[in-house]
């Protein structure tokens, strides 16, 4: 069965919004409204390293314990729960329909989806969303976008929510968080320009990269690599023989990504305070510019699609915009326009509790949109 998308109001309601990451968990909670969105409150605690993996919750009464936690320790008595999710078992499809009423539109989606997306219907939640309305080949048609969620899935962070005394409305993927934001006049940076452009927003995370990109405020599709800020603690412990930990701390410790030695590493004396930075510094390069190749792979995926396409500005975010220099490594990369989401229009935000910057509230900031 195609589940037609509900619109629930929210808005003027106490909700509390949840994102939980590979690395760290994010807690909003506030009031949506007609002109944007007041938080009382945005926190991050640290997902457990056994509790969560690739988008599912691998053990529940550690997760329980540690949002419920974080919950009580902020005094965050919103009971209506709204979570973000994101997972490579998610399949998104975008599909073509002649324009027609919303019954036979349901029918032909069920029959593409049966015959082009490879799943059990029995066993995914599947809702559909219209991106927007096009005349092809003199013909009305529909750009529908397809979701389908495995139920257990979901049915894992419905009951989560649940035994934290939370009662849960809503689960979007993170994707659409972002296309809701900008589509609602949350603009990145205040930035009036990119509703005219084609733009990529990347959320570089700890185990995987999502790619989204829009076209003049439309969204055009998502990718996601499994790719990681994880990755440059693992080279960093294998190559440097060090523990997870060490290796988290020399990450953090890096000043600048784009900084220009006047000497190269075998110049310096190996043992040395010096060498350890330059060799850190490499190995985080090396490591991100794998990245960059996936990613570019992607990029030429949608310039390849028609003469002229070009992506005009890149925004990032995600726990990767707090290393130093971040931005502008990218923007050096793909000599596109590169910047780092700091702030949003339409925003109220009273309390940040922690180290995490606005740019790691995305997701849940836009799962609290509701049209």
């Amino acid at each position: 069965m195609v589940l037609k998308k509900k619109t629930l109001k929210l808005t003027g309601q106490d909700i509390v919004s949840i994102d939980i990451g590979q690395h760290t968990t994010k807690i909003v909670a506030g009031k949506p409204n007609r002109d944007g969105i007041n938080i009382f409150q945005a926190i991050s605690v640290p997902t457990p390293k056994e509790g969560f993996e690739k988008g599912r919750i691998t053990d529940f009464a550690l997760m329980k314990k540690t949002i419920g936690q974080a919950l009580d320790a902020n005094k965050i008595r919103s009971r209506t729960a709204l979570c973000s999710v994101e997972s490579s078992e998610i399949i998104t499809r975008e599909l073509l329909l002649p324009a027609a009423g919303e019954e036979q539109i349901e029918k032909m989606l069920e029959f593409e989806i049966q015959q082009y997306m490879p799943i059990e219907l029995s066993e995914y939640t599947v809702q559909s969303k219209m991106l927007e309305e096009i005349v092809d080949d003199g013909t009305d048609k529909l750009r529908m976008l397809v979701t389908a969620v495995p139920k257990d899935l979901a049915r894992n962070y419905f009951d989560l929510m649940q035994s934290i005394n939370l009662q849960p409305v809503v689960m979007d993927i993170q994707s659409n968080a972002i296309d809701k934001l900008l589509n609602s006049g949350f603009l990145f940076n205040g930035d009036t320009e990119l509703m005219n452009e084609v733009v990529a927003v990347l959320d570089i995370g700890y185990t995987h990269i999502n790619i989204i990109l829009f076209e003049n405020g439309k969204y055009l599709f998502n990718r996601i690599i499994n790719m990681g800020a994880r990755a440059i603690n693992q080279n960093l412990a294998n190559f440097m023989d060090l523990s997870y930990e060490e290796s988290e701390k020399l990450k953090i410790d890096i000043v600048d990504l784009n900084k220009d030695y006047a000497f190269s590493e075998d110049e310096v004396d190996p043992g040395g305070d010096m060498a350890v930075k330059m060799r850190v510094l490499n190995i985080a390069r090396n490591t991100i510019d794998s990245w960059l190749e996936e990613i570019e792979r992607i990029f030429k995926y949608y310039t390849s699609r028609s003469a002229g396409n070009s992506i005009d500005s890149i925004y990032l975010y995600g726990g990767m915009t707090q290393m130093s220099g971040f931005d502008r490594y990218l923007q050096d990369a793909f000599n596109i326009k590169t910047n780092s989401i700091s702030s949003m229009a339409k925003l109220n935000m009273n309390k940040i509790s922690g180290d995490a910057p606005l740019a790691s509230y995305l997701n849940a900031l836009g799962t609290m949109i509701r049209k």
